[in-house]
């Protein structure tokens, strides 16, 4: 039987950037194509003419407040409210920072199924200050104890929802197709504007925020570049991402990167030029101290692509352990494994990340996903109120 569902929390479609709305594409997607009728709340800021939303899927802009703060939570309730007329069987919210709404949604859609899916603890983030760390707290328990299902995104967030707040929640991770992947000649032609060489080059995708740790990186390239020479001279570091609300930060990472031979600056990028850039280079590299699941480590894997990442335990899991570890924090370490990198042979690089592409193709196969988050909706309607986990912890 179809269902109507509403999804509420994320920007908006066509997915431009984050983790969010590249999650809520594939599934609003995917399960408009398995008949539902499924609607996305969007922010007009974000989603611009709008030209793009997949085929099946309805997109309704709704008004908000575009501060750091007020964003998010703002168009968020506007959308709960809009979201009445279509009489929703299940509202799905997205994030545990909009999860502060869900006594509001149980309350305004009583005959829905409230369903939220916890991506990742917001609160660590060094860009929030002190109230709003207190806030995703807040959202944090409301997301785990007032939704009829609360879903993780990873197995690391299963077992904190657990240990923090004594919930056994229901984990499912991102739906991610495999990515068409660009030919050789393709690749080369977007890289050639950028003075790029395929396999010569170090990639550094995500948000321009102190967490993810950009600026370590290219103090560590920097000093790799003077360790070995030989190995970095014709290998470029090159970062591709935009800020979020820190714009301060972003242009200070900037002018550190313009005063650092060799690093390259290219702002935010999408389609087929970002598909080439990630294809194209020699390894993507991760230095986060905070993750969710990070879709920009798992596209580095379906790539096909060698990742060097801080050993945090989502990173772990999202290559199946088999990336270029190295510790949090520490640029000697990220210096050390910078070099390694640079020292494989072409076959072993390929070796590592063709066992980290099986790893995520079986661990993000879209079809299973959505069969999970369909048997998810349907439980929480009614059939079954038991919360059901993948993960046991002990």
């Amino acid at each position: 039987m179809p269902m109507v569902i509403a999804m509420i929390g994320q920007k908006g479609l066509p997915a431009r950037s984050g983790g969010i709305e590249r999650h809520v594409e594939t599934l609003a997607s995917g399960l408009a194509n398995r008949g539902h009728r499924v609607i996305v709340f969007g922010r007009a800021w974000y989603v611009g003419d709008g030209v793009g939303v997949p085929s099946g899927v309805e997109q309704v802009i709704t008004s908000g407040i575009r501060t750091k703060h007020l964003d998010a939570i703002t168009h968020s309730f506007t959308a709960l409210w809009a979201a009445r007329k279509f009489h929703p069987d299940v509202v799905h919210i997205h994030g545990a920072g909009i999860a502060l709404l869900s006594p509001l949604a149980r309350l305004m859609h009583p005959r829905a199924s409230l369903v939220v899916t916890f991506h990742c603890i917001d609160r660590v983030l060094s860009k929030w200050g002190s109230f709003a760390r207190l806030s995703f707290r807040i959202g944090e328990w409301l997301a785990c104890h007032v939704p009829h299902r609360t879903i993780a995104a990873s197995q690391t967030l299963a077992v904190y929802c657990q240990e923090t707040y004594g919930v056994q929640t229901s984990y499912v991770t991102h739906p991610i197709p495999m990515p068409t992947q660009p030919t050789i000649d393709e690749v080369d032609q977007k890289l050639k504007p950028h003075g790029l060489i395929r396999d010569k080059y170090f990639l550094f995708l995500g948000r321009l925020i102190p967490d993810k740790m950009a600026h370590l990186l290219i103090q560590a390239y920097a000093m790799a570049r003077l360790e070995r020479p030989e190995l970095f001279a014709d290998k470029p570091l090159v970062l591709v991402g935009g800020a979020a609300w820190t714009d301060k930060y972003a242009s200070w990472m900037c002018a550190l990167a313009a005063k650092t031979p060799g690093v390259i600056v290219l702002g935010e990028r999408s389609g087929e030029e970002l598909k080439s850039l990630q294809a194209g280079a020699l390894s993507h590299v991760f230095p986060t101290v905070s993750e969710g699941l990070s879709l920009a480590v798992v596209e580095a894997c379906q790539f096909a692509r060698l990742v060097v990442a801080t050993d945090i335990q989502p990173n772990v899991e999202a290559t199946g352990g088999h990336m270029i570890s190295v510790r949090p924090l520490d640029v000697h370490s990220l210096v050390n494994g910078l070099i390694q990198a640079a020292e494989l042979s072409l076959e072993d690089r390929a070796r590592i990340a063709v066992a980290a592409q099986k790893h995520v193709i079986n661990s993000h196969h879209t079809d299973d996903r959505l069969d999970d988050i369909e048997r998810i909706y349907r439980e929480s309607c009614g059939k079954s109120a038991e919360m059901v986990s993948q993960v046991s912890v002990a």
